[in-house]
């Protein structure tokens, strides 16, 4: 979680916003995580080679 830029220069001393962010880019990572997996699982053949959409 150290790409996160927010997460890396966190000076608050309330550890409720610390906690706020952590939890917050867990969800990031989750949600990538689980889109990366379905692009490959979910496949089909005619499939557009690049992540845009036309």
């Amino acid at each position: 979680m150290n790409g996160y830029g927010k997460l890396r220069r966190c000076t608050d001393r309330d550890s409720t916003i610390v906690d706020f962010f952590l939890y917050l880019t867990a969800a990031f990572v989750t949600v990538r995580a689980l889109i990366r997996e379905a692009r490959i699982r979910y496949r089909w053949s005619t499939r557009p080679t690049t992540y845009r959409l036309k």
